[in-house]
């Protein structure tokens, strides 16, 4: 629909206000302009035909200029999702999975895919000039280069009702590009587009001015502010309303026009062209710089008739060296040369020339490498700066396209849920890129073990990108039967077996001798035979037959050995246990205590308060 549209602040502040009076705060009156058709403001005389005619000439100029356009849409535009969850209610966007809308509870949903299509199928087209939209983008980005002034023109296809006169939706039939040098801005005296001229949507040759009936006089519709022209064609002028035309400047933007970065650096340039010039004629004439040849004679006719034939054979052999007799009786005569012009190097040509260019190329932020001037070295000169501070003027080029330039196009295609971009200039290194997605996943693992589901996000351009949804709480899970000869549940005894026969204690009471369990945990190689217990500990002292299994034992030694690549460890037969290498039991412990002296161990631990 035609009416704009409103958001929920404004809506929100619109009923609030339906009860009372309203009241704003006086706009402050500044008459900057003049009331009507404005123009963009020049320096020195210049006009707009002059500032491109010294940018297509001027090879300086046009080699920064072309550069610059050439890394801004060097690697083209894609599509991409202003959010991926979006409230129906508050119009919260999201940026990761959610059910609902954190902020009110209310449904969400994900961006339309049909908002695209027809813009999709705009601009891979041509329009009626047979130009892609790339095409017409660089237009734009010379004009800003330039002028600091673009007009973008959006040719709508209105539909109107016939019994109402009332546009009821339009389209976007073309997009074209508008000339700086005839498009003009219609503005107040503060800068405020339109007020000055009223046009019908539908019949755009009747103008109303202020005062004037606010309606159509061929069908009725009412009529709308004008807030451009375009003063070329065959002597009428073309209005367009707002939405039909976005106007931007790069440099110096301001209320209406830019300020042109050629006008500013027009001496600079008109310099570069004369020396250009200057170069031509040299060539072209084969003359050293002119002056004059004074000769001191008595003789001035014959010295005219001697140079008449130097003339005359110059003319017809350009390499020709004349020959010159002087008169030695009087003392006088002579031949002088006379310059009135330096040679170049006199001149410091070369020198001129390159901080000339140095400035305009600093203006515009390209760096000698882009204009393939590479033959200086140091400081700012090194190649990886060079591109640094070139990719920095490209970055903020492209800004303009992707904040300003390209939002308000899409609006006016009624697009919200998608949004254009550029791709950067450079490309990013390979190894970068790869370690940047290998972050990525280590990142995703984490946030698996913090209770999150990862998802694989597919829209991207190459680079992983996962999105985050918290787990769902498990419901609890009934207890498993038990396995294997574990205990059965609620701990206990095993079946048949309580204390071992002969009391459980060591003689002595208390611990085994040493305190706790022997070194390395587990039962001492003394109890240990083939990995299993002993025939006499089995069935008679508690372990129930069948109960844990014992860790089978290694081939090639006894006990729990270290496997070597050649053959299985021997512990017992080691001369050293090595750096690093766990010992076995019987290095770990030595000779086992004899019965005396358990006793007497037993009886000091009898008497120490343990485990009080």
């Amino acid at each position: 629909m035609m009416g704009e549209e409103q958001g929920i602040v404004s809506r929100f502040l619109s009923s609030l206000a339906t009860p009372f009076r309203r009241r704003t705060t006086p706009q402050p009156q500044m008459p900057l302009y003049t009331t009507g058709i404005q123009e963009p403001v020049l320096a020195q005389g210049i006009t707009l035909p002059a500032l491109y005619a010294v940018s297509n000439e001027n090879l300086i100029l046009r080699t920064v200029i072309t550069k610059l356009g050439q890394e801004v849409f060097r690697r083209g535009y894609y599509w991409e999702k202003k959010f991926r969850m979006k409230c129906i209610e508050c119009e919260e966007e999201f940026q990761h999975e959610v059910d609902t809308c954190t902020a009110c509870e209310g449904e969400v949903r994900k961006p339309d895919i049909n908002q695209s299509l027809y813009a999709k199928w705009l601009l891979n087209g041509e329009n009626s000039m047979e130009q892609t939209f790339m095409q017409v983008l660089a237009e734009v980005e010379r004009d800003l280069n330039i002028v600091d002034d673009a007009f973008l023109l959006l040719i709508k296809e209105y539909y109107v009702d016939d019994k109402t006169g009332e546009v009821q939706f339009y389209r976007v039939k073309e997009i074209i590009r508008g000339d700086p040098i005839f498009m003009r801005i219609i503005a107040d005296k503060r800068g405020v587009r339109g007020g000055r001229y009223k046009i019908c949507r539908i019949h755009r040759d009747m103008v109303a001015y202020p005062g004037q009936e606010p309606k159509c006089q061929t069908c009725g519709a009412r009529l709308v502010d004008a807030h451009y022209v375009n003063m070329a064609g065959s002597g009428k002028n073309q209005y367009f309303m707002k939405g039909e035309v976005i106007h931007l400047s790069k440099y110096n933007p301001g209320k209406l026009y830019g300020r042109s970065p050629v006008n500013t650096l027009w001496r600079q340039a008109m310099t570069l062209t004369a020396m250009d010039n200057y170069i031509y004629t040299a060539y072209q004439k084969r003359r050293i710089p002119k002056g004059i040849i004074s000769v001191t004679t008595d003789n001035l006719e014959s010295m005219k008739s001697f140079w008449k034939g130097v003339d005359e054979k110059m003319e017809r052999d350009p390499h020709y060296i004349p020959k010159v007799g002087i008169e030695s009786a009087s003392g006088r005569g002579g031949v002088n040369w006379v310059k009135f012009m330096d040679t170049l190097e006199e001149m410091q040509y070369i020198a001129v020339r390159d901080e000339i260019r140095n400035r305009i190329a600093a203006f515009y932020g390209v760096s000698s490498i882009f204009m393939i001037d590479n033959g200086k070295s140091g400081g700012l000169n090194n190649e990886g700066l060079q591109i640094l501070v070139t990719n920095r003027a490209v970055e903020f080029g492209q800004k303009i396209y992707t904040d300003v330039l390209f939002p308000r196009m899409l609006r006016e295609l009624d697009i919200s849920d998608w949004k254009l971009t550029l791709y950067p200039n450079e490309e990013e290194d390979e190894i970068t890129r790869l370690r940047r997605d290998e972050m990525e996943v280590n990142l995703a693992q984490r946030m698996q073990m913090l209770g999150y589901e990862p998802e694989l996000l597919e829209e991207g351009d190459r680079d992983v990108r996962f999105s985050y949804r918290k787990k769902p709480p498990q419901p609890p899970q009934p207890p498993q039967p038990p396995q294997g000869g574990m205990p059965p549940p609620g701990g206990g005894m095993p079946p048949g077996g309580g204390m071992p026969p002969g009391g459980g204690m060591p003689p002595g009471g208390g611990m085994p001798p040493g305190g706790g369990m022997p070194p390395g945990g587990g039962m001492p190689p003394q109890m240990m035979h083939q990995g299993r217990m002993p025939p006499g500990m089995m069935g008679h002292q508690g372990m129930p037959p069948g109960g844990m299994p014992m860790p089978p034992s290694q081939p090639g030694g006894e006990g729990m050995g270290i496997r070597t690549p050649r053959s299985p460890a021997r512990p017992q037969q080691r001369g050293s246990p090595g750096a690093g290498a766990p010992m076995s039991s019987v290095q770990q412990r030595g000779i086992a205590p004899s019965i005396p002296q358990q006793n007497v161990q037993s009886l000091q631990n009898s008497r120490r308060l343990r485990g009080a």
